[in-house]
């Protein structure tokens, strides 16, 4: 090899590597702290995590002691922040499918909500939500033959939400609009509180935004995972942190999925928000390892980074004491990129999938592609090869779940022995498997421009599917198609230009930022049974990442 390709080698090698690192520390947004009370303090939220998740405080407690302990010092600790509360008793509220939740489990439950509120100058409110019951015995599920002491699931949001009105309060933050916070009860039970607090008026009158906080594991980037429809201006207020993390894909995703929050409830009775929560350390939800020992300051501050700026912005700011300032009549598209919050709206989305086209267009006539059975040839590979490794990858996690002695779930198959080895290995070959059938198939990437312009149509075809059926999701085909088509665009008219074919590096460098802390969410969130979904989207990547190595073949 001549030393200009060894070079070329080991710059394409350190902007994957570095790439590939950015988009992995971007799960890692928020640094914890221990000093600053300013902000929220790790330290004080460990402290109240400590009191709630003593032991497991489930609504089938016999005596419940230690959920009234948890509902005491939760009151307790509002009071000391003047936050006026009270509580809301329901007697015998009716358990569905009771006998699921084990042998202390009754047809009908006592349920407790606590409520409070911080009045500003306005009518208009903010409204902090969690559930501050543990999640008991299941039966069905291995992973919750026991108790949990809710450390994490709801002791991150609890919290939170105590450390965000602390803050507040010793801020003196002057408030143009108020503070409710809700607490529920039986949320794990079938979110039965959130069902019975939507009854009082008095909660919910002037609500105009809803945080509601959840844990669905013990670790990772607390992601906001689902929002109101017609987001925009919910979208707006999001941005008041400047350490947001969130991609449009998971409500398209999360509205599909059997699964359910107290979000689920207020979203029914046309509710304005978002749901924020933490998806890794699955293992450890719904168990005893939901405990002190396992939880993360990272995870922990980044809940208050994002919570707390949301909470200051909106109750200093007149214009939200407006009831219509959050309506709007369409959804943003949006994703995280290393640290950066990108969104655009469908319109724009539309305008990209007409450039995309154009590109396509200028490609073929400026790349002289007059033999179109090689563009359906390549699409033709492209889909097979997707086709054949999304069929693998599920017959994969169902071997995998036969050999751990597991049930499958498409959407739940945890504590799989040597899960990240497994996952790592299936993405390395899927890559090499891919490069390797490129490379023969294009006569040793002698019809690259047969093969880049296919791709690109692939990509394309892709995109106008995902903006009409799941429109949240489609920045992940619209994304890399406009990188690399303003590359491939300027790498075309400078062609005389020397090195330019380094121009792709730019493109592959981003598609890998964004496709990294994608795909890894998507496995924490979805597992190890949903393998082949993530095949699906990472042979995408794949497939543009191919599309700007190949146009640097000169360079090798």
């Amino acid at each position: 090899m001549s030393l200009k390709k060894k070079i070329s080698a080991l710059i394409l090698t350190v902007t994957v590597g570095v790439s590939g690192l950015i988009g992995y520390n971007a799960m890692n947004p928020s640094k914890p702290n221990y000093t600053d009370d300013s902000k929220t303090n790790v330290n004080r939220q460990m402290e109240h995590i400590l009191n709630i998740s003593k032991e497991p405080h489930t609504i089938f407690d016999s005596d419940k002691e230690a959920q009234d302990e948890v509902r005491d010092y939760l009151i307790s600790e509002l009071n000391k922040l003047e936050v006026s509360t009270k509580t809301y008793k329901y007697d015998d509220v009716h358990l569905k499918n009771h006998e699921a939740y084990g042998e202390n489990a009754t047809e009908k439950v006592d349920l407790e909500n606590i409520y409070g509120e911080l009045k500003g100058k306005s009518d208009s409110y903010i409204l902090l939500c969690t559930h501050y019951d543990s999640a008991g015995a299941k039966e069905g599920r291995y992973s919750q033959s026991e108790g949990s002491l809710g450390s994490a699931d709801a002791g991150y949001a609890l919290s939170t939400i105590l450390e965000t009105l602390r803050v507040i309060k010793e801020s003196n933050v002057e408030l143009e609009n108020g503070i409710k916070i809700l607490f529920t009860d039986g949320e794990e039970c079938g979110l039965l509180g959130a069902k019975e607090s939507v009854k009082e008026k008095e909660i919910f009158d002037g609500v105009n935004y809803v945080i509601n906080i959840e844990a669905r594991g013990t670790s990772g980037p607390a992601i906001m995972f689902e929002t109101s429809q017609n987001n925009k201006a919910v979208l707006d207020l999001y941005e008041a942190t400047d350490k947001s993390y969130s991609y449009s894909i998971t409500p398209e995703i999360y509205r599909l999925l059997p699964n359910g929050t107290d979000f689920t409830v207020f979203l029914e009775n046309n509710l304005t928000g978002i749901n924020i929560s933490v998806l890794d350390g699955l293992e450890n939800y719904h168990t005893p390892n939901d405990n002190p020992d396992n939880l993360s300051d990272k995870s922990m501050q980044h809940y208050g980074d994002q919570v707390l700026p949301i909470v200051k912005e909106f109750v200093s700011n007149e214009k939200y004491s407006n009831p219509d300032v959050f309506e709007s009549k369409e959804d943003s598209i949006f994703f995280t990129l290393g640290n950066q919050f990108i969104r655009y709206s469908k319109n724009t989305n539309m305008i990209l999938l007409a450039l995309i086209a154009l590109s396509i267009l200028f490609a073929i006539k400026k790349l002289n592609i007059t033999n179109n059975k090689n563009i359906f040839k390549y699409i033709g590979i492209n889909s097979l090869y997707t086709l054949v490794t999304v069929g693998l990858g599920y017959g994969l996690s169902r071997l995998l779940a036969l050999i751990n002695g597991r049930k499958f779930e498409l959407t739940y198959l945890p504590l799989i022995k040597f899960e990240k080895a497994i996952f790592i290995i299936v993405m390395i070959a899927l890559f090499v498997g891919y490069f390797l059938i490129v490379k023969k198939f294009t006569n040793n990437f002698k019809e690259n421009n047969e093969f880049t312009v296919s791709s690109l149509i692939g990509l394309f075809i892709l995109s106008l599917v995902l903006t009409f059926a799941l429109p949240g999701a489609s920045y992940l085909t619209v994304f890399p198609a406009i990188m690399l088509s303003i590359a491939l665009f300027i790498k075309i008219y400078l062609v005389d230009v020397r090195n330019i074919g380094y121009i792709m590096l730019l493109p592959i460098a981003l598609i890998v930022m964004l496709y990294v802390p994608t795909i890894y969410l998507f496995n924490c969130a979805l597992t190890m049974g949903a393998l082949c979904v993530n095949v699906f989207f990472a042979i995408i990547a794949y497939t543009a990442i191919m599309i700007g190595l190949i146009n640097m073949k000169e360079l090798f």
